[in-house]
């Protein structure tokens, strides 16, 4: 039974990861969530490329603002 719960605790782990790291990011939690759960390692890849794509976009509509100064 340790070992069951030892190899599934992945596949619940990985979708609340990726769902917390896309609501910090203002996006969908269930959505990711879902994701996560479908693609467990692959949703990490996926989230972090879709938060890079998004703050990269962000800074070429805006390239004189600075997000690290308050």
């Amino acid at each position: 039974m340790e070992v069951i719960i030892g190899l599934l605790w992945p596949l619940w782990l990985m979708p609340i990861i990726t769902g917390y790291m896309a609501t910090s990011h203002g996006r969908s939690f269930w959505r990711w969530f879902g994701i996560g759960f479908a693609l467990p390692y692959l949703s990490l890849f996926l989230i972090t490329y879709v938060v890079y794509r998004d703050q990269r976009r962000a800074r070429t509509e805006n390239p004189n603002s600075n997000p690290d100064l308050p």
